[in-house]
């Protein structure tokens, strides 16, 4: 049955009473989990027995078991913990039922709208995680710099708080009046950026794309509506790329430049490329490199 722990790498949606999470496995018996109310995450371990996969949380008394040999979707689980004792579902994200006849190659439009989507669902996730880190900011100075407050600053946020530090190049002190200036910033500019409608167009070597060599998209300045060219080097790209560009592409609708050679805040939140990969890192836990490969995180980021 080693086959079927093939299956468990990746991430899977796990639905127990009213809650969400997701789970995203790794091969070194390693496993995450979030939240997708409320953005809480945590970290924790796996391992396979002949006829079940064991689940344990750090700081938790939690336990889970999926029955082997694993399938897609099913509900051959147990949970146990004070809250709650039963079974629960678990479905592989991404998971697409077999159909009789192949199916064929996506087409234009289909890697748009899913890179449309995924823009929007990183963008969001970004704004909940900035937004919740300010809350808790915002909890530690009110309670006088309380222990409590900034243990929780430290156990959850230590990504986050990373990523704005080094991306946005301001001290990693979240109580420091530059980094919580650039974390207004960062917020409002995502913001921004996903109130703008959909309005995408496949011009491969025309339109906009004729007019520079090599380009992977082309955004027709601040307009509005948005006016954005996809070029053949964009649908020849890997799924967080195509995202990516996207995200990057609609900073330039709202305002926001391409900058070489960021070495102030300010220029990092004036660039567009900067902006999206923040996006990226905050959305993507395991992420430490750009999308494009470049710009390795040294020494790496928290995880997840």
């Amino acid at each position: 049955m080693a086959g079927d722990l093939d299956l468990l790498t990746g991430t899977w949606t796990v639905r127990v009473k009213g809650w969400v999470w997701e789970y995203d496995f790794r091969g070194d018996g390693g496993v995450t989990w979030r939240d997708l109310g409320s953005m809480e995450s945590g970290v924790g371990n796996w391992a396979a027995t002949s006829k079940l996969v064991n689940i344990w949380w750090k700081g938790s008394t939690t336990r889970e078991s999926w029955q082997r040999p694993l399938t897609n979707s099913n509900d051959h689980t147990w949970y146990e913990a004070p809250y709650y004792r039963g079974k629960y579902r678990i479905e592989k994200t991404g998971f697409v039922a077999p159909s009789p006849t192949p199916p064929s190659g996506p087409t234009d439009a289909n890697l748009i709208d899913r890179a449309w989507e995924a823009s929007r669902t990183s963008l969001r996730f970004a704004v909940n995680r900035l937004r919740l880190l300010q809350r808790q900011i915002k909890y530690f100075e009110e309670s006088g710099g309380s222990e409590d407050a900034f243990n929780e600053l430290r156990r959850n946020y230590r990504r986050d708080m990373a990523v704005v530090s080094r991306k946005l190049l301001v001290p990693m002190n979240p109580m420091d009046p530059a980094f919580r200036s650039a974390l207004a910033s960062a917020i409002r500019l995502f913001e921004q950026n996903l109130a703008l409608p959909k309005s995408l167009k496949a011009a491969r070597d025309g339109g906009k794309c004729a007019a520079s060599p090599q380009p992977w998209a082309s955004a027709a300045g601040r307009t509005n509506p948005p006016d954005i060219d996809l070029c053949t080097i964009w649908f020849e790209a890997d799924a967080d790329l195509q995202r990516d560009v996207v995200t990057h592409e609609y900073f330039h609708i709202c305002g926001v430049h391409d900058i070489e050679g960021v070495d102030t805040t300010a220029k990092a939140l004036d660039n567009a490329n900067t902006l999206a990969q923040v996006v990226a890192y905050l959305h993507d836990r395991a992420r430490q490199k750009n999308s494009d490969g470049a710009e390795p995180m040294i020494p790496a980021l928290p995880t997840p």
